[in-house]
């Protein structure tokens, strides 16, 4: 009886130090499970979302020393940027420094500037201040970058836009004060542009603003996760330079445009003079339209517009090539006289519809277009895209003015004057239609939305479609007028035997400005005439001849193009 109750308490005794430990190991794995639980928060909270919650957490008590707004790059057609090609280093001075004088001296040797300037900027700094550092590897510098100076730090920025930077009118501006597109691809794809991250210094500060030593300065990330955009353009960065160097090594005040005949790209776009983007205050009063693009800005036309006259009558049957026509100097329209300033050159000689446009003879073409009508000419203006935008993507276009018949006479329509206002991209698009065997593509200046972190093509914006616009008689007739021009006309000085020929049409526009003093030279046209790669139109504001002031600067782009440009593979 006595074993069996003490083997009775043994079980029971064992029963209960088995609940026990079970108890025990149930709550060593929920301490475990606890543990891990608040670790992983821990981890998270410190690691993982540091930053995020850093930001939260003194968000009223962290004073911004710098931010440094990402914003998407815009690039040629070959992944070349166009904007933040360079790197800054800026010193960001706050109003947490020590020892006024010391800090003063050193900032000056880091920035290179006195130390008057530096103690009269923190005086008026309302707040913090920056200043570029000029030189990377002086020992001031490396001394803040080190964080060795209270209350001062270094921040590294692209800059936007250097000194050298292309295509400007092109790729436009932004605003100082919240970096929001005003001009050009930087307006139009501001939507775009603006999507990104960047970064902020912030200075950590207890409720009485006394910089928390534990924290101090912070580098932290924006919105690093965002994806951020990029633009590739149509524009390639090599011919764009060499566009802009023959402009400005020659003084020209005007532009030029180069497109891919055969997609309608445009390849260099310049305006001249141009401006700096960094210090666009310094133009809003000027009178040298500086922030004008007069490649999409509309001007006097001129005898250019005698191609879409010879176009007009080759179309409805109205002339063959062997028609001839005498020039007797003058000729009378609407009881106005228009002379012909070629005049001499034919004089009592018959002329043919090649020599009276190689010429540029006024009378023919009177008589051309009197023939034809004004309303025929006007419809084949606007079918080669006079008249109307042709490049969305950039607002600043103006569409022109194509006049109606009652608005303007014969006699100025038949020779591209009166009230006819056209833009050097307009008359491109018309020559690279010719080249194209009468096919016309619309301009494209915008090929691609990209990731601007990989470079990787996210959306490839649509093309135009293909639009014919003359029969191939017609462009076959008008290539040889063209490329008369420039073998036995008035652009002679844009002739390019060398590289295979070159076509186009000189102008000298007069404008009425200035009491007709005012006076535009263009030369438009394409190259190699055999097989056209390129539509040119260069426009110099004032030229006074286009074929002395246009023609050449026309045969220096070319001859550029095709002996220093090297395609991209």
């Amino acid at each position: 009886m006595e074993e069996e109750k003490n083997k009775q308490n043994e079980n029971t005794e064992a029963y209960h130090l088995t609940i026990v430990q079970k108890r025990h190991k149930t709550l060593g794995i929920l301490f475990l499970f606890f543990f891990a639980a608040i670790t992983a928060r821990l981890f998270w909270i410190q690691v993982v979302k540091g930053d995020s919650y850093l930001i939260r957490a003194a968000d009223q008590r962290q004073y911004i020393i710098e931010s440094n707004i990402a914003r998407g790059q815009i690039y040629d057609r070959n992944m070349i940027p166009f904007t933040d090609r360079k790197l800054n280093k800026y010193i960001a001075v706050s109003e947490y420094i020590d020892k006024r004088e010391e800090t003063a001296a050193l900032v000056a040797k880091a920035a290179g500037v006195h130390k008057e300037d530096i103690l009269k900027m923190i005086k008026e700094a309302a707040g913090s201040f920056e200043i570029e550092a000029k030189d990377f590897n002086n020992v001031e510098l490396n001394s803040i970058e080190k964080g060795a100076v209270k209350g001062v730090s270094v921040l590294e920025k692209k800059v936007r836009y250097s000194e050298d930077s292309l295509a400007r009118h092109v790729i436009g501006y932004i605003s100082k004060s919240d970096s929001r597109g005003l001009l050009g691809i930087e307006k139009s794809m501001n939507g775009l542009l603006e999507q990104g991250g960047g970064e902020r210094i912030v200075a950590i500060v207890d409720s009485h603003k006394n910089l928390i030593p534990s924290l101090g300065f912070r580098k932290i990330e924006l919105d690093d996760k965002v994806e951020k955009f990029g633009i590739r353009l149509t524009l390639d960065f090599h011919i764009q330079m060499i566009v802009e160097d023959v402009l400005k090594e020659n003084y020209i005040n005007g532009s030029a445009v180069v497109m891919d005949v055969k997609s309608g790209d445009i390849l260099a776009m310049a305006s001249t003079p141009d401006f700096d983007p960094n210090n666009i205050g310094d133009y809003l009063s000027s009178k040298n339209d500086e922030l004008i693009n007069k490649a999409i800005s509309a001007y006097d036309l001129g005898s250019i517009f005698k191609t879409v006259v010879a176009a007009a009558a080759i179309e409805n049957n109205l002339i063959t090539p062997e028609e001839t026509f005498l020039c007797e100097g003058e000729i009378e329209v609407n009881n106005k006289i228009i002379k012909c300033s070629s005049y001499n050159s034919h004089k009592d000689i018959p002329i043919n519809l090649k020599d009276a446009f190689a010429l540029s003879c006024n009378t023919t073409f009177v008589k051309l277009g009197t023939r034809v009508g004004a309303n025929k000419i006007l419809d084949m203006a606007k079918k080669m895209g006079f008249g109307e935008k042709q490049c969305n993507e950039l607002l600043e276009e103006k569409p022109g003015n194509i006049p109606t018949s009652q608005e303007d006479g014969i006699g100025n329509i038949s020779i591209g004057q009166g009230k006819i206002q056209v833009t050097p991209l307009q008359v491109t698009t018309m020559m690279a239609a010719i080249a194209n065997n009468g096919i016309m593509n619309m301009p494209n200046i915008i090929d691609a939305v990209v990731d601007d972190k990989t470079g990787e093509t996210i959306e490839t914006l649509a093309r135009s479609n293909e639009t014919t616009i003359l029969n191939t008689l017609t462009t076959d007739i008008l290539k040889e007028l063209l490329h008369g021009v420039t073998t036995t006309g008035t652009g002679q000085q844009a002739n390019l035997d060398k590289f295979g020929g070159s076509s186009g049409k000189t102008s000298s526009a007069e404008t009425g400005i200035m009491n007709g003093e005012i006076v535009h030279g263009w030369f438009a046209g394409f190259v190699p005439s055999d097989k056209p790669q390129y539509a040119i139109t260069v426009f110099v504001y004032n030229g006074k001849s286009g074929g002395k002031s246009a023609a050449p600067l026309f045969k220096e782009i070319s001859s550029k193009i095709f002996t220093e440009y090297k395609p991209v593979k």
